[in-house]
């Protein structure tokens, strides 16, 4: 329950400036203060309205939330799910398996290309319609898939299937922004997080025995049901996240929708005096210019590369060379490691983050920044590291569990970051979050590049010689190497943990603006010394 207190002097030029991050340029001080239950400013600041998302009742939030989380979870488990049956699927449609696994591709990149086109819709015409359109698509997909006799059949509806999947997945980290304030997102980012982790996991467990006992086929019927699932509650219980907080537009404003209103009054929950242009399809490629957004993008392409992908695509071959296995319990000793993993590093991130943020606000004249965050994703890449090490080292010399308990370890690294990059990214440029999270949708769709040249390389390279040490030693230390750097680009005092907030500040407003409305001038000056210093050294590096 949040308390007010009035505007007063208390509030100096930073916690000012911390309020505004999240609000548009035009916005005017608010007649008061609302305050979080440790006397902190709400960031943002809710509205009188209560069809606000920020002033909805928690039940509702978090309704919301598993939705959006569930349907981030479907779009990796409808494209992973034939992957253990892909033998089954080249017999039936007399292609290689090579060529069959050209499906799944298909499907990944769509739906990593597809939220670019949904973004700009959802940020003008509503969240709600664009997700149940996606909904319908995927079904639709699913069915076609499953209904197909040739291979060339198969691939367009695959297609059809990752257009339609992509879109379930890009309206995800706006909806959690759009409801939680920024004390809260560490949690409800975690949350989300861990469905769209464990979606190819939970699909490799369950793909290979369905596939086997009842065909090929029933890995498409099984995931067109479930998304099935996924569009009878938004049907219901999915009201529109999108609110305008245009201070002229509140000002005017008298009528609070009602719950139906919000349901199916698509035409009045689109944003007022808004249109589509050419330009909204580019934005989240105009994010790229801020290293706020840049170097966490790469660091997450890289982890979900090398510790999410990888494994996946690489173990079926490993585990049955070295260990003889089918695929029905390979599916299972994947999709078990890396869901433990996933699930941990969630339980110790979620919270973890937000506890994180207050206490060092708390060191900080009450001032949240979201480079508080970058903390705990310092933990990711030693976990990454040392996860994929341990696997490398042991894989075909030990028992099969040891390896998995090292992609356990290394899933744990990649939720700590992915819960962390989520939340921090979102507080850094809160109204372009459905942007930045097309750019990690990107991410993902990004890795499936990997399955081109990672076996491929692992036959010349040497990796079934003897025991495989050769792929494992170069592809190991290689991915090291990048956490390594990563490392110290995103979490050291050098890169965006010292120094994110003022290049954030520098390159949003300019130094002119900033001196007229933020206290610019208050920064000291061997602080900015500092800042174009570390820019130089990397500029020379």
């Amino acid at each position: 329950m949040s308390t007010t207190q009035p505007n007063s002097d208390q509030f100096d030029t930073h916690r000012k400036i911390s309020l505004c991050l999240e609000e548009s340029d035009s916005m005017t001080p608010a007649p008061e203060i609302k305050l979080d239950q440790h006397g902190l400013p709400l960031i943002p600041q809710p509205s009188q309205f209560q069809d606000d998302p920020l002033n909805w009742p928690t039940w509702l939030k978090w309704a919301v939330l598993v939705q959006v989380g569930y349907m981030a979870f479907l779009g990796p488990y409808n494209a992973a799910l034939i992957n253990p049956s892909l033998i089954l699927l080249s017999d039936a449609l007399d292609v290689s398996p090579k060529v069959a696994a050209y499906s799944t591709t298909t499907a990944i990149i769509m739906g990593g290309v597809s939220p670019f086109i949904y973004t700009p819709f959802s940020n003008i015409y509503g969240r709600r319609p664009v997700t149940l359109f996606a909904i319908l698509l995927t079904i639709i997909g699913g069915v076609t898939s499953a209904s197909s006799t040739t291979f060339s059949q198969l691939v367009g509806t695959r297609a059809i299937c990752g257009f339609g999947f992509g879109g379930m997945m890009s309206v995800g980290t706006a909806c959690v922004n759009d409801m939680f304030f920024l004390h809260q997102r560490g949690e409800a980012t975690g949350v989300y997080s861990v469905f769209v982790t464990n979606g190819a996991h939970v699909a490799s467990i369950i793909g290979g025995y369905l596939g086997s006992s009842l065909g090929w086929q029933w890995d498409y019927w099984i995931g067109t049901i479930s998304t099935s699932v996924s569009l009878v509650f938004a049907i219901f219980l999915f009201p529109e996240t999108l609110f305008s907080r245009d201070p002229g537009y509140l000002s005017t404003r008298t009528k609070t929708r009602t719950y139906y209103e919000r349901l199916f009054d698509f035409r009045g929950n689109t944003l007022p005096n808004r249109s589509l242009h050419f330009s909204h399809f580019l934005e989240s490629f105009y994010m790229l210019r801020y290293p706020s957004i840049l170097f966490p993008f790469w660091y997450y392409t890289w982890a979900w590369t090398f510790v999410n992908v990888l494994p996946a695509i690489t173990i079926a071959n490993i585990y049955t060379r070295f260990y003889n296995l089918k695929p029905g319990p390979i599916g299972a000793c994947l999709g078990v490691s890396l869901m433990i993993g996933s699930l941990l590093g969630e339980f110790s991130a979620g919270r973890a983050s937000d506890y994180v943020m207050y206490r060092m606000a708390r060191r900080n004249g009450d001032i949240r920044k979201p480079e508080y965050r970058l903390y705990l994703c310092c933990l990711s890449a030693v976990f990454m590291s040392a996860g994929l090490i341990v696997f490398g080292a042991t894989v075909g010399k030990s028992h099969y569990f040891i390896p998995l308990i090292g992609l356990a370890i290394g899933v744990f690294g990649l939720q700590i970051a992915s819960t962390t990059l989520y939340a921090y990214v979102s507080d850094c440029y809160k109204p372009q979050t459905p942007e930045t999270g097309v750019l990690f949708n990107l991410s993902r769709g990004l890795s499936f590049v990997i399955g081109f040249f990672a076996l491929p390389f692992a036959e010349k390279a040497g990796h079934f010689d003897l025991v495989g040490r050769r792929m494992e030693g170069k592809g190991r230390t290689a991915c090291v190497s990048w956490m390594v750097i990563e490392y110290r680009v995103v979490c050291r005092g050098e890169g965006l943990l010292g120094f994110g907030e003022m290049v954030q500040v520098l390159l949003k407003w300019g130094r002119s603006r900033l001196k007229k409305s933020t206290g610019f001038d208050d920064i000291k000056k061997e602080q900015r010394v500092r800042l174009f210093s570390a820019i130089c050294r990397f500029a020379l590096q």
